[in-house]
């Protein structure tokens, strides 16, 4: 993550190898060494399918991480996502939550290492301790020295890493290897998988549940992806890959554990009373020095995986600080250490207190929510596939929204069997839901005012005045050059009166990023004057100026302060800039704000043109239907022809066009709308060409052909040299919650 105190140098020479082990490392730790057995024990055999049906869950979630994390690759990933597709309190969540899943996950892996260490001290050593004590005594200390290492800034090397992963995997195999011999020594074996189900299908979901968290390490692959060569293909590989691996190595494991064991009880029964200390006790019989090997690899481990997950979740709060979310001082960077100090310690204080208690509950809450974080980004992932067309994606999930559905209703099903059917269960969901109740809290009493303080520490208003005659619909019009700005202001007041409501015209004054905020006195006047001469407007009308480093930034804290129902943009054509599309201050504005967005280029000259007669390339969508209203209000104010223009690349698409034109012309009600259907092997040539003949042409930023010519810069080009004709781009705010 970076930040002005930390500056992190990122260069993508990962390769597909290096995240798959990356991604098994984060699989193959604690929930194969510790859960196995307490999994087994709730299913029974169908441990077998319960891990099969975890790995088929975790890939489609997995999957999606990876369109995301293509479409929008900033540090901080998942609450990032979710606060684009939901909002900032949903946002919030997702990253209050995402702490609380990297934390309980690093207790896991404590009460794992002390029950480990504790059997070593007690058995293996021979040293008369009660294990209980020792275990938590232990996994404390451990975690504290960790908490240490993390805050020193001491870091694990890759190659250490990739060492322990093939370590423990290589033992891993052994120790399966030796479980099957045993089990085929024995000529009925297969009555320990009968039934295959004692427990029923309630109890293979409660499995699944238990040992979801085993299934999250993918999310490491994505959070690489900045440092991957060839991140569009090899990072949806790798998770894929890195997973089955994963769910081929806990199959293997749990075939081997209850075939090979032999006692007065069915295998699955024996395994329960052992616990998290199955596989040791099941290796020291079947293998020689099996339960050392066993200890060493678990250690091993769950030392590597705690010291990953102190540093995760710390960086988790640190990012959630930085961004205004929590105070500042969590962001605060040690000046000796060069790390963020009070974060790991709040980190640590979680850890700590959660590594005190049962396993069963730790792992119950570590898996409970990481489920409910996965819910929410196959959630982001349908809304964002609606909403966010425009984004490049490198990698698209198929079957949306099906798959991510199939996923969703999954995570549903296997949180009621946790919640339901594993001992403290229900006390681990009470736990969760005060943690999202204290989130609550602290959001609106403390984080939605940092945010607007934080903004108004970038952003300054020195002037505004709102309009006389307040309405309900109102219009933000962003001005600059002022000849454009007559026009803008008029085509926002064509729209505003039709549907009675009202303007507020915005000037921002731009700083460098270098200068401190202030209001420089000349820049600040004129601005004022700009906005006061636009204010003489049929419809009610208001004005505000604005002091700060990002235009962008500044419009998108007036449409918030101001509840604004559309912007209207002026773009000024082709951009020659390889980093944006529209503009550096169209561009984020279109992405992020919370309103309808029309973004109009004119043609040159000073006089308005008449809009006598309309234009509207469409596919249909939901952005579509924006350009339809746009149109109508222009239509009925100027008496405008309309003519609705589907583009195909084919005959067959003609069918598809009758009926996106029958929906369309419903929206214009008595108004006269013409229809054309045509065939291009290029679309947004025809659709240049046509625009020359008319006033205006809107086009909804809707389907996939539209929308990359479009917003690629094909389209946009093609028009701006072909038409000297006014052009305007609608993006609709589509509302979920």
């Amino acid at each position: 993550m970076e930040s002005r105190e930390i500056q992190i140098s990122l260069s993508r020479d990962l390769s597909f190898f290096d995240i798959t082990m990356i991604g098994i490392a984060g699989m193959i730790g604690a929930g194969i060494f510790a859960l196995t057995g307490i999994a087994a024990g709730i299913a029974g055999p169908a441990i077998l399918l319960a891990f099969l049906l975890n790995g088929i869950v975790a890939t489609l979630t997995g999957l999606a991480y990876a369109e995301l994390g293509s479409a929008m690759p900033q540090a901080g990933g998942s609450y990032l996502w979710i606060k684009e597709a939901m909002g900032n309190y949903a946002g919030f969540m997702a990253g209050w939550i995402d702490w609380a899943a990297h934390t309980i996950a690093c207790a896991l892996y404590a009460v794992t290492f002390g029950a480990f260490f504790a059997e070593m001290v007690v058995k293996f050593m021979g040293i008369s301790i009660p294990h209980a004590p020792l275990a938590k005594l232990s996994a404390l200390a451990m975690v504290t020295f960790l908490a240490y290492i993390n805050y020193i800034g001491a870091k694990e090397s890759g190659k250490l890493g990739g060492f322990v992963t093939m370590l423990k995997v290589l033992i891993l195999v052994i120790f399966a290897l030796f479980g099957v011999y045993h089990m085929l020594s024995y000529p009925d074996w297969m009555k320990e998988y009968t039934p295959f189900m004692p427990t029923g299908i309630a109890g293979v979901l409660a499995a699944m549940g238990l040992t979801f968290i085993a299934f999250e390490g993918f999310e490491i692959i994505v959070q690489s992806g900045e440092e991957v060569k060839n991140p569009d293909r090899n990072i949806p590989k790798a998770i894929v890959v890195s997973l089955w691996v994963a769910v081929g190595i806990y199959i293997l494991v749990a075939f081997s554990l209850l075939g090979a064991v032999r006692a007065d009880v069915p295998s699955w029964m024996y395994l329960r009373r052992l616990a998290e200390l199955s596989l040791v006790r099941v290796a020291d019989q079947i293998m020689p020095f099996g339960g050392w090997l066993i200890l060493a690899g678990g250690l091993i481990s769950t030392i590597s995986a705690m010291n990953a997950t102190i540093y995760s979740s710390s960086r988790v709060v640190f990012a959630l600080s930085r961004s205004g979310y929590l105070n500042r001082a969590l962001a605060r960077i040690n000046e000796k250490t060069r790390t963020p100090h009070y974060a790991i310690f709040f980190s640590y204080v979680i850890i700590a207190v959660s590594s005190l208690a049962p396993i069963e509950a730790v792992a119950s809450a570590a898996s409970l929510m990481f489920i409910f974080l996965f819910l929410s980004v196959n959630i982001a992932l349908v809304i964002l596939r609606l909403r966010r067309p425009d984004i490049k994606r490198s990698f698209k999930l198929p079957l949306v929204p099906i798959l991510p559905f199939i996923a969703i209703a999954f995570q549903i099903v296997i949180t009621y069997f946790l919640v339901t059917h594993i001992e403290h269960g229900l006390s681990v969901f009470l736990m969760t839901i005060a943690w999202m109740f204290l989130g609550s809290l602290v959001y609106y009493a403390y984080s939605e005012k940092e945010m607007e303080k934080r903004v108004e520490e970038e952003v300054v208003t020195v002037f505004k005045e709102a309009p006389v005659e307040k309405r309900k619909f109102i219009i933000l019009v962003p001005v600059a050059n002022p000849v454009i700005a007559k026009k803008l202001v008029r085509f926002a007041e064509i729209i505003a009166r039709r549907r009675d409501g009202e303007v507020v015209i915005m000037n921002t004054v731009k700083l460098p990023l270098q200068t401190p905020i202030s209001t420089p006195a000349k820049d600040v006047k004129r601005a004022k004057e700009i906005v006061e001469g636009l204010m003489n407007l049929s419809v009610p009308s208001g004005g505000v100026v604005k002091v700060g480093h990002d235009v962008a930034e500044a419009i998108l804290s007036t449409v918030d302060g101001w509840k604004v129902d559309m912007i209207v943009m002026g773009w000024r054509g082709r951009t020659f800039r390889r980093d944006v599309v529209l503009g550096s201050t169209i561009d984020p504005v279109l992405m992020k704000a919370k309103c309808d967005v029309v973004v109009v280029r004119f043609e040159p000259g000073e006089k308005m043109p008449d809009f006598g007669s309309i234009l509207i390339p469409t596919v249909g969508g939901p952005h579509a239907k924006l350009a339809y209203e746009i149109a109508r209000d222009i239509a009925a104010e100027r008496s405008a022809v309309i003519k609705l223009l589907y583009v195909g690349t084919s005959e067959e698409e003609r069918e598809k066009a009758e009926s996106v034109f029958e929906e369309a012309v419903k929206k214009f009600g008595d108004l006269k709308v013409e229809t054309e259907f045509a065939i291009h092997p290029r679309p947004s040539e025809r659709i240049a060409d046509e625009a020359e003949k008319f006033d205006i042409t809107i086009i909804g930023a809707s389907e996939k052909t539209f929308l990359h010519n479009f917003l690629m810069g094909l389209f946009p080009e093609k028009v701006a040299r072909k038409t000297s004709k006014t052009v305007a781009m609608t993006r609709k705010w589509i509302k979920f919650i």
